[in-house]
């Protein structure tokens, strides 16, 4: 076995001729044909260097370009096989550089909902409920009913966070009471000094309050972290006379994870003329 070599100068696509000065060769026949050199090459922009015993040529209008410098001009491997009378031409295994695995791409964030309760609305209503006692039973007993109103308003609505929107039951003059100053207003009436609103008077928890009964009538819709509930309210004065009123609450959680009043809207039942 004869050892391989990557020399392959002499070799040429096509058959073996025998070059003549006069720029003609001679094959077994007696055919003479034109033999033309100088033919240059040219890959991606780039002259191809080939060897003086390796150029390329024409016959009759036909190309033959030498194997073994072509094929390195292509980046390809040449070897020559002797005892096969073979060129082996290859293309180079090339190993790449393998990019590191890409993060993943940061998943955003999902805010965690907390939704209100049933448990929670009722929780705020029974709330709402012993405030207005609690207010009413301090005023009655000549004690500080006004700093009472005033936690009732801190703990339960939604002034602590914004503009709230309550409309009173028996307000005409000032229907709506935005501001936490308006809702004291409304509770407590004068114990608050020229803030007070003339239709106010002493204030609407002034009164005498013994009970606060949130109705079975009223329906609830929770939409996650806020809520609306609808339904009748019977509060009972220390005459034992009760008077039913109807209210809509609108809730939401605050931002400590607690259950205020948003929207608080209140009337008496219509009476036909």
């Amino acid at each position: 076995m004869k050892k391989k070599t990557s020399v392959l100068k002499g070799f040429v696509a096509g058959i073996l001729v025998t070059v003549l000065l006069s720029g003609t060769f001679v094959m077994a026949n007696p055919v003479a044909r034109e033999l033309f050199f100088g033919v240059t090459i040219n890959i991606n922009g780039e002259v191809v260097d080939f060897a003086a015993d390796s150029q390329p040529f024409i016959i009759d209008d036909r190309m033959f370009l030498p194997v073994g410098a072509m094929a390195t001009a292509f980046g390809f491997e040449v070897e020559w096989d002797g005892e096969a009378s073979t060129a082996m031409i290859t293309k180079p295994v090339i190993d790449l550089p393998v990019a590191p695995p890409a993060d993943p791409p940061e998943q955003p964030v999902v805010p965690q909902v907390n939704p209100i309760t049933s448990a929670e609305i009722t929780a705020l209503q029974v709330a709402w409920g012993e405030g207005l006692v609690a207010i009413a039973t301090a005023f009655a007993e000549g004690e500080d009913y006004a700093t009472i109103a005033q936690g009732v308003l801190d703990a339960l609505y939604g002034y602590v966070d914004g503009i709230v929107l309550f409309k009173p039951t028996i307000a005409s003059d000032i229907p709506f009471r935005f501001a936490e100053i308006q809702a004291a207003s409304y509770f407590i009436g004068s114990s608050i000094g020229d803030a007070a609103y003339e239709e106010d008077g002493q204030g609407f928890a002034t009164n005498p309050w013994t009970d606060v009964r949130f109705c079975e009538d009223g329906k609830y819709i929770i939409n996650g972290e806020t809520a609306l509930w609808m339904g009748s309210v019977y509060i009972t004065n220390a005459d034992d006379v009760v008077t039913r009123v109807e209210k809509s609450l609108g809730l939401y959680r605050d931002s400590d994870g607690d259950v205020r009043i948003q929207l608080h809207h209140s009337s008496v039942p219509f009476v036909a003329e």
